[in-house]
């Protein structure tokens, strides 16, 4: 190995100081022979218009970081704001790869995070207001979805949220409880909880942004999935299993509840919580004592792993999306 690397040395491509809107500081260049078309803020310089390091082009914008504005109207303008402005006039702390932006704040105006609606008018928008709305942007085959663009370099400090790493979510999931605790307001309503959301709607876990009902579904998933499988040591049966119950559960409600087979997020994250279940525990012959014929044992599969969105081909199989 040390001789293959010793042939195929690391080679510079460029390194290169810039003023804050992305001039670039000649005294600091050191760009080499060997071509690379990416620069500030991740956009592509495109030299040939006004020299090396003076111009960007991104999906929505042409840039030019002398005269510190855009050449074209912003898409999605901020009244507030210049249409030719960039990045709110504050580069170190927002970024803009595309060269548009919404912003999501809370109630006070606290900048969150941007989504990308596909539309070309900016709306400045609080998180309770995309929460009524119905939005998300973690389960791309779900309804509603918007792609993150960007977070608030503070987010996962930011005193209006509830932190969480996805350890927590996992040892909260992991407690058995009677099913009828995760009804709105039981003990295992993690959105209520006290050592879960505790009414937060917006939170984090493992630095990213989450509605807080929808991790609140993993719990009664990974709950109802290890006690059906248990019982019967099949996998693909208890993963539907547990789907149908917290379909017919979705409300909270132990009676009168209307049975949700939508194609919302709250069912993702069920599957969410029964999937990672099914990774992270395996059966084992019981005693056979009193019809226990199967126990069950942890594996070593990372809590982690429930940060991971439904594939297009699980949400066909097990949501029939």
């Amino acid at each position: 190995m040390s001789a293959m690397c010793s042939q195929f040395p690391a080679v510079k491509a460029v390194g290169n100081d810039y003023y804050s809107f992305a001039m670039l500081r000649s005294a600091s260049a050191s760009t080499v022979t060997t071509p690379y078309k990416f620069g500030w803020n991740t956009q592509e310089r495109t030299d040939e218009i006004a020299g090396a390091g003076n111009h960007y082009t991104a999906e929505f914008w042409e840039y030019s970081p002398r005269a510190v504005m855009r050449w074209n109207l912003d898409p999605k303008p901020n009244p507030s704001i210049s249409p030719y402005a960039i990045l709110q006039g504050n580069p170190i702390w927002y970024t803009d790869h595309k060269g548009d932006t919404i912003r999501v704040t809370t109630s006070k105006g606290t900048y969150l995070f941007s989504l990308d609606d596909g539309k070309t008018k900016l709306r400045t928008m609080t998180a309770k207001q995309v929460y009524d709305q119905g939005t998300q942007w973690f389960e791309p085959q779900a309804d509603n979805y918007m792609p993150l663009l960007d977070k608030a370099k503070d987010l996962s400090t930011n005193s209006s949220l509830k932190h969480f790493t996805w350890q927590q979510i996992a040892d909260f999931s992991e407690k058995d409880r009677w099913m009828s605790s995760y009804r709105q307001g039981g003990s295992g309503d993690w959105k209520a909880a006290k050592e879960g959301a505790d009414g937060y709607f917006l939170i984090t876990v493992g630095g990213e942004p989450y509605w807080s009902d929808a991790i609140g579904q993993i719990p009664f998933a990974v709950d109802y999935f290890t006690d059906v499988y248990e019982g019967n040591a099949n996998k693909e049966k208890s993963i539907t299993l547990t789907i149908q119950k917290g379909r017919e559960y979705g409300e909270g409600k132990l009676f009168g509840g209307t049975t949700d087979n939508s194609n919302t997020y709250d069912n993702y994250f069920i599957l969410r919580g029964a999937k990672w279940a099914s990774e992270r525990y395996k059966t084992v012959k019981g005693s056979g004592w009193f019809g226990d014929n199967y126990d069950l044992q942890k594996t070593g599969h990372s809590p982690n792993n429930l940060g991971k969105s439904i594939s297009e081909g699980d949400a066909k199989k097990y949501l029939g999306q």
